[in-house]
């Protein structure tokens, strides 16, 4: 049942629409390939980019995340740490968010595809169905 949610895609970083095939074309911490995304699902052929541009958007959600980061640190503070020092709790936001940013990058991407990308339990069977009816794939 949660395989068949949009979470279950955002936490594993799958295809959001069959929650099969890989969104990314790295870990988001191999530098090499940061935040770099396939053209097309491998298993369902969905096309991530659905526009020119489209990632751009994701802007936004990074923006959210990192807003929640901060409200998340603060609140922790104030929680476990009362007598720590707004310096001291500066660095630690700072820090926190250096080593944060390649997540928050990747999050904020898979998040912005599965605004616009519905699940479909059947993408992968349709997509197979409709390559065994492509004349241009028989020989």
């Amino acid at each position: 049942m949660l395989q068949e949610t949009k979470l279950y895609s955002i936490l594993n970083m799958k295809c959001p629409k069959c929650n099969k095939g890989k969104f990314f074309k790295g870990h988001p911490y191999k530098f090499s390939t940061l935040g770099e995304v396939h053209d097309r699902c491998n298993k369902c052929n969905q096309k991530y980019a659905i526009e020119p541009g489209f990632f751009q958007g994701s802007y936004y959600v990074s923006y959210a995340l990192g807003v929640a980061l901060f409200v998340a640190l603060f609140i922790l503070k104030f929680l476990f740490l009362p007598n720590l020092g707004y310096l001291t709790m500066l660095v630690i936001m700072v820090v926190t968010l250096i080593l944060a940013t390649p997540l928050l990058f990747a999050l904020s991407k898979i998040i912005w595809a599965a605004m616009f990308i519905n699940y479909d339990k059947n993408a992968i069977t349709n997509y197979k169905i409709s390559l065994k009816n492509d004349s241009r794939t028989k020989k």
